[in-house]
């Protein structure tokens, strides 16, 4: 009897568990369902500020008037899967600018950005990153507008100089103290974007 008891108790914990499984598991499958389409409709919408910010374009509050101003001044440039390689964004003088998806290495992953650049791509109009895993007050520093927004105006090939000391000169910028890694990480992730530009558009023309 004793040994009937113990398979019986053995039985029910592992179907209890299961049901238990089962339960959470819909739940969270419920959950990611419910909300995988505005989880994705935010990710466009962030994307597209990032790619009018680095144009120096205003970029509304609204989420409407984004896709509105995206859709009349911004033509998406894919790769053969499908995935952004570069944007042509009008400017208000009528001019066409780059924008450019950007990847390096940071500390702890990958850095993903954009770097806008003037027609003849010879000038940098602007810079903004997408996505990073860097440290908190230190690495993550570079989201913040006194770094990006040093750049617009310069000319590549960059090269850091520590916090505060930059001069007047187009290929100098003020790395982050105490970021180091995450700083060169985005020297060259510029300084590559800049050199394979005209391959990038190229290859986007076809």
């Amino acid at each position: 009897m004793a040994k009937k008891s113990k398979t019986k108790q053995r039985i029910f914990t592992i179907v209890f568990m299961f049901l238990v499984s089962s339960f959470f598991v819909g739940i969270v499958s419920f959950v990611y369902l419910a909300t995988k389409e505005a989880v994705l409709r935010n990710e466009s919408l962030f994307l597209k500020r990032s790619v009018l910010y680095t144009a120096q374009i205003t970029v509304p509050d609204s989420p409407v008037e984004v896709e509105k101003l995206f859709l009349e001044r911004v033509e998406v440039k894919e790769d053969s899967a499908g995935e952004p390689i570069f944007y042509d964004v009008k400017k208000e003088d009528g001019q066409v600018m780059k924008v450019l998806v950007s990847r390096g290495q940071g500390l702890w992953g990958e850095i993903v950005g954009h770097v806008g650049l003037s027609g003849d791509l010879k000038n940098i109009e602007g810079l903004d990153f997408v996505k990073h895993s860097e440290t908190p007050g230190l690495g993550a520093r570079i989201t913040e507008d006194w770094f990006k927004e040093q750049f617009r105006g310069k000319k590549g090939p960059l090269k850091r100089v520590p916090e505060g000391t930059k001069s007047d000169k187009l290929d100098e910028f003020d790395a982050i103290t105490g970021a180091t890694v995450t700083t060169k990480a985005v020297e060259s992730m510029i300084n590559e974007t800049i050199k394979d530009a005209p391959e990038i558009i190229k290859k986007g023309g076809l």
